[in-house]
């Protein structure tokens, strides 16, 4: 029996975006994840896909995986659809994995087009809890989170390393469950409020995420308005003791 290579490389992070609404420096919560070749964007928020095309061509990416379906994270799901019904040169069908109901939706809003079914260009997959797809050798795990709405935050596997991202979710014990043996825990701090139940998380809530779940680098990412970087840390830093620092559009991450 052939044994199998262990995955090597290290899974990188980078922002492209994390505002509650498109700014003229930074567009909305979007996110690439790459490991082993594998190029992932999670999260498309308004204005991520210009950002995107600054790391990759959209022919080299391999797979969308969206945490919600609230338009400061889905946004330009329209947009890449475009993009691949009329791209002036052939985009291969990859896959995007999202909650239940994306590609209708997307339908609805792009209705106008002769061939708009989302499963012309894309393959349909809805997330569910706990279900796991493979891109190459990287792995990415889907938890269900607290956020009023069918949302979802990931672990990224590859090799023995981890990664893992809250989406957006109040306090719940699966962000702990999802962040256990990760390295990095990419956290959505979009509330400067301590209240329960919540469906964000305060820096507060952050920290005591990144430390019960063991992470030993905390980053804070989708700040709520109003709340600045070093308060953000300060506040964080009085549940958690590890590194501590905010995700800026540009940021890489490595694990």
């Amino acid at each position: 029996m052939v044994k199998r290579r262990k995955p090597e490389g290290p899974i990188r992070w980078t922002t492209l975006g994390s505002a509650p609404y498109p700014r003229a420096d930074e567009p909305c919560s979007g996110y690439l994840l790459q490991a082993g070749g594998a190029n992932v964007l999670v999260d498309v928020g308004g204005g991520v896909l210009g950002p995107l095309q600054q790391y990759i061509r959209l022919e080299d990416l391999h797979a969308v995986w969206i945490s919600h379906l609230h338009a400061d994270h889905f946004a330009d799901m329209p947009m890449l659809y475009y993009a691949f019904a009329f791209s002036d040169r052939p985009l291969r069908k990859i896959p995007v994995l999202a909650p239940v109901g994306w590609a209708a939706r997307v339908e609805d809003f792009v209705k106008s087009a002769a061939d708009h079914h989302m499963s012309n260009f894309f393959q349909v997959v809805e997330l569910k809890d706990r279900g796991i797809a493979e891109i190459g050798d990287l792995r990415i795990q889907a938890r269900t989170v607290e956020h009023g709405v069918p949302a979802f935050g990931l672990t990224a596997i590859f090799g023995d390393r981890r990664l893992a991202y809250t989406g957006d979710s109040g306090p719940c014990d699966n962000l702990t469950t999802l962040a256990k043996g990760a390295r990095v825990l990419v956290a959505e701090v979009g509330t400067s409020v301590i209240e329960i139940p919540s469906v964000h998380l305060s820096p507060e809530d952050a920290g005591t995420t990144a430390a019960s779940a063991g992470v030993s680098r905390l980053v804070l990412t989708h700040l709520a308005p109003g709340l600045g970087e070093e308060e953000a840390i300060e506040r964080a830093a009085e549940t958690y003791r590890g590194a501590i620092e905010v995700a800026r559009p540009g940021t890489m991450i490595e694990v």
